[in-house]
């Protein structure tokens, strides 16, 4: 065989086995992501469970709290009413001592 040959054939084969083992390692690699990504998707999941959990008493607080806001416009309306509906008293005339 003449030189030419056996120094194509082992760059064939040294680049061959580069190319293999790059290949082994990719595959590696995207099992490593695979895996990190579904515990991050597991991460979010409970993350929005949790705000789920929260939002849910938060938006109970808030209609408590506008319900208070619509009670005190009722009363406020009522006491206006029943102020229209009352004797008038005389104003308060206040002296200054000299």
């Amino acid at each position: 065989m003449p030189l030419p040959q056996i120094v194509s054939l082992v760059a064939i084969s040294v680049l061959t086995a580069v190319a293999t083992v790059i290949g082994i390692q990719i595959i590696l690699l995207l099992k490593e992501i695979k895996h990190t990504l579904s515990k991050l998707n597991g991460a979010i999941d409970t993350t929005e469970t949790a705000m789920k959990s929260f939002a849910v008493p938060i938006s109970n607080v808030l209609g408590v709290v506008e319900g208070l806001k619509q009670s005190t416009k009722l009363i406020e309306i009522f006491s206006n009413f029943l102020n229209r509906h009352s004797d008038p008293k005389p104003p308060i005339i206040m002296q200054t001592p000299l």
